[in-house]
């Protein structure tokens, strides 16, 4: 992480990793001092667009009005999500070598491949977005690329490109130790708690819900209509997606949600 000059922004950092480290959500955090952040960058909206499975996952909107957010509903939600290679690579096409930041006026250079062209000209138009700054955010090994931050400004000021870095340094010191790297997954927790069941298939999903509710491998075996042996392998494939090795560790990871 770069120096941070501002001890304000350096108290915040340890506040937040302290209620994190607790359990605590990420995302209800930073949009608890929403207006902090929103001050501190001088940004009107920031986005902060993660890897989520190879996947692009828009993980933290910060704004005052929620305009952003409602027309994010409108123009991606409906559609397929991005490919998070060609994510990254719409936002590196413009980043010379060695440069820490790029400035974009239109957004169908961040969302090309899901948006036309008239979309996001539209879509830019209604954000009232006059230019914004795209800032990447890298995990420990400073190669992987854990997400984007987009600072979005709706109107022409000069842009303190020192602030900005100060507002991405908080996020990728936030952000490192929740990603895991060999699933490509931000966790909104440190406890890494799945709540959603992210890693699971549709079947391991069902397994676990009855296998935490106390149910034994020949129950659930014979309430899903599969064979023991089959039960077993998808104990086996769960297990390895949550690195625990009995239902005893499984329990303890879910163990918010029973």
């Amino acid at each position: 992480m770069q120096t941070i000059a501002d001890q304000e922004i350096l108290h915040k950092i340890i506040e937040i990793q302290g209620c994190v480290i607790q359990g605590r959500s990420l995302k209800a955090l930073l949009h608890k001092d929403s207006d902090f952040y929103l001050e501190k960058s001088k940004a009107d909206i920031i986005a902060v667009c993660v890897n989520e499975h190879q996947k692009v996952h828009i993980e933290h909107v910060i704004e005052k009005h929620r305009l952003f957010s409602h027309l994010l509903l409108q123009y991606l939600f409906p559609k397929k999500k991005l490919n998070w290679n060609q994510f990254v690579k719409n936002c590196t096409d413009h980043f010379n070598l060695g440069q820490k930041h790029h400035t974009i006026h239109d957004l169908f250079e961040l969302f090309k491949g899901i948006m036309t062209q008239k979309e996001a000209k539209t879509f830019t138009k209604e954000i009232k977005m006059k230019e914004a700054v795209l800032m990447p955010l890298y995990a420990f090994d400073k190669l992987d690329k854990i997400g984007f931050v987009c600072f979005i400004f709706q109107a022409e000021n000069k842009i303190d490109l020192k602030k900005l870095e100060n507002i991405q340094n908080v996020f990728q010191t936030l952000l490192q130790p929740l990603y895991d790297q060999h699933y490509s997954l931000v966790y909104s927790k440190c406890m890494r708690i799945d709540e959603n069941m992210k890693l699971l298939t549709e079947q391991e999903k069902r397994i676990v819900r009855k296998v935490l509710n106390g149910k034994s491998y020949s129950e659930v075996a014979q309430m899903l209509g599969i064979s023991i042996n089959t039960l077993k392998t998808h104990m086996k494939n769960i297990f390895n997606k949550y690195r625990v090795t009995s239902k005893i560790e499984l329990y303890n990871k879910f163990s918010s949600l029973t």
